[in-house]
């Protein structure tokens, strides 16, 4: 992440730092450009997070994501009674936070439900009045979109249906971006084919991948604060779409707050916990929340993303690689992937959220 640059706020005399991203190519990396995969790997040690140029990825892919900005306005016109029909607290067996494709098998041997959930405003840790966030959410399972095992008739709005092949289009294209992009991962890393990161985020199986439609609502000038706390992703990896400002990052250089500006035909990448956990935090999992511009009010906000999460199973301990530093856990400490969701959920939550666990809000 080089030097940021500023955006002048309207009216204000500040300047809000803007981060420099780089930007990887798609087609590069399917195609094997190894200074694309070199380039990419710098980027993910460092910043921990870049624009993803999806233009050749799929035919429509542009559409796509267009069909999935018009399915959340949708969604998020419901009555709210209508949506809390899928509210979490009433899906799940666990009090995690919103709509999760969570965990489906426990150490302590409980299920929960992959159900889509709702999370109405407020209900997460945020820093708003009353330490509330300024958000809704909603989340479709990939295993409901892609119709694998039990959750190929997931329970769901009627207005869901009209977008299912916009949907799956868009999962089968993150899916491909993201295996291109642990591909490259793992040959930097000079991984064994038994460590190749793509064995734990296998597209055909089950796994607790979702798309999360987001909404924020608008807040005046005088609530300061961010509406999300700051925060790493719990999973391998998240694709951002968003067309309008609100998203930062702290700086690789600056260790200052940044804002990302959205990109046309690119999604917004960043790492999260588990592939830093996997690789003893050599990839760098990116810290991040979204706030209103310095001065200004906190516009009504939309955005969607697909996360990309290890399989429940698997152990959160460093892979076998000549980059990667050994130590961290003993073994009876070490975690599985399903493990760790819950105790990042359960910091998300507002009624859950400890100060004494605060560290898991921004990664292990």
């Amino acid at each position: 992440m080089s030097a940021a640059k500023t955006i002048a706020g309207d009216g204000e005399d500040v300047e809000p730092s803007v981060a420099q991203l780089e930007t990887i190519s798609f087609e590069a990396l399917r195609s094997g450009n190894t200074a694309e995969t070199a380039k990419l790997f710098d980027v993910c040690c460092r910043d921990g997070i870049f624009y993803l140029d999806m233009l050749g990825s799929e035919p429509n892919v542009l559409q796509t994501v267009e069909d999935i900005y018009e399915l959340e306005n949708k969604m998020f016109d419901l009555p709210e009674d209508e949506l809390m029909l899928y509210d979490i607290d009433k899906l799940s067996l666990r009090k995690l936070n919103g709509f999760a494709t969570l965990i489906s098998l426990l150490r302590d041997g409980s299920r929960l439900s992959k159900d889509p959930r709702y999370k109405p405003i407020g209900r997460n840790h945020g820093e708003l009045a009353g330490n509330k966030d300024g958000f809704q959410s909603y989340a479709l399972p990939k295993d409901g979109i892609m119709k694998l095992g039990r959750e190929a008739d997931f329970k769901r709005p009627q207005v869901v249906d009209t977008y299912m092949p916009s949907l799956h289009r868009f999962a089968r294209a993150i899916s491909a971006a993201a295996s291109a992009i642990l591909l490259a991962l793992s040959s930097n890393l000079m991984l064994q084919s038994n460590e190749n990161l793509n064995n734990v985020h296998r597209t055909h199986l089950p796994s607790p991948d979702l798309v999360r439609l987001l909404k924020y609502h608008a807040q005046p000038p005088s609530e300061s604060g961010s509406s999300h706390v700051p925060h790493t992703d719990l999973g391998s990896m998240t694709f951002l779409f968003t067309k309008q400002h609100g998203l930062q990052v702290i700086g690789s250089e600056s260790q200052e707050w940044e804002y990302v500006q959205p990109r046309a035909g690119c999604a917004t990448v960043n790492i999260g916990d588990s592939l830093s956990l996997l690789t003893n935090k050599l990839l760098r999992s990116c810290r991040h929340r979204v706030s209103a511009l310095p001065g200004q009010a906190m516009n009504e906000r939309y955005s969607f993303a697909y996360f990309l999460r290890a399989e429940d199973e698997t152990l959160m301990r460093a892979v076998k690689s000549p980059l990667v530093s050994e130590g961290g856990r003993d073994e009876e400490e070490v975690f599985t992937s399903g493990e760790w969701m819950k105790m990042k959920y359960a910091m998300l939550r507002k009624d859950t959220w400890n100060q004494n666990d605060n560290w898991i809000l921004t990664g292990a």
